[in-house]
């Protein structure tokens, strides 16, 4: 199944205008409210603030929409990255529920439905895994923005995959370096164990005149025989 819009409550902002003639997003961009849900809400739908955002995600999961996508809102500010000025003519905005000081936790069910909602943009508008940025890459160096401080980025991006149909994991999501494919004999294997994200390719060598395939991640090295998938277990003889 596709990734699905998620069920989004509607909480226009008046701040935004159009994007440039032609333009689609490509990127999205991450950032931290580093104030509660009730007060960013107010504050990006006052016209006085001049800052909007596409998306609010609460701590709860709770997502809100402010922007429509097609309209360019205000929340990038002044930005360069990879060659690109002005992000707010081509990315998607959204906001997380945290107080941005390196110590608030990135609550489980905010993540989740973050998690949800950047699948279904990277499938509608097949954006790129190097796409996805935090406010503080794209402003850090100009406006000194540190935010989403403490957010783990790449192993975000990672699980991101999980909801991607086939095509695009093996295409556009190869470009991490790392392929994931959550369906693959060993990858599965790492999910039950709970070993975290792969650190490495699969690696295929002989040992001993037998043909082996590996596998690293954060929590350990999974190998097995090749072509015996039912048997791929942790390796501690390396």
């Amino acid at each position: 199944m596709n990734p699905q819009y998620p069920i989004a409550q509607i909480y226009a902002s008046p701040n935004f205008n159009e994007r440039p003639p032609g333009t689609v997003p490509s990127a999205i961009v991450l950032h931290a409210t580093v104030g509660e849900g009730g007060p960013s809400l107010n504050w990006l739908s006052n016209p006085s603030s001049e800052v909007s955002v596409h998306y609010l995600v609460d701590r709860d999961g709770t997502v809100y929409q402010m922007v429509a996508e097609e309209q360019r809102a205000w929340h990038a500010g002044p930005s360069f990255y990879a060659g690109l000025s002005d992000w707010n003519n081509f990315s998607v905005g959204i906001e997380m529920v945290n107080h941005n000081d390196g110590i608030d936790p990135y609550n489980p069910p905010l993540v989740e439905a973050c998690r949800k909602l950047c699948a279904y943009l990277v499938y509608k508008y097949a954006i790129t895994p190097e796409m996805i940025v935090t406010h503080k890459m794209i402003s850090g160096a100009i406006t000194g923005k540190s935010d989403p401080k403490g957010f783990p980025l790449e192993a975000f991006i990672m699980t991101i995959a999980r909801d991607l149909p086939p095509e695009i994991r093996l295409a556009a999501w190869m470009a991490m370096g790392i392929s994931y494919n959550p369906d693959a004999a060993i990858q599965q294997r790492a999910k039950d164990l709970a070993l975290g994200r792969p650190v490495t390719n699969e690696l295929r060598t002989v040992v001993n005149g037998i043909r082996w395939a590996f596998q690293g991640f954060e929590g350990g090295i999974l190998g097995t025989e090749e072509g015996n998938w039912t048997n791929i277990r942790k390796i501690d003889w390396l």
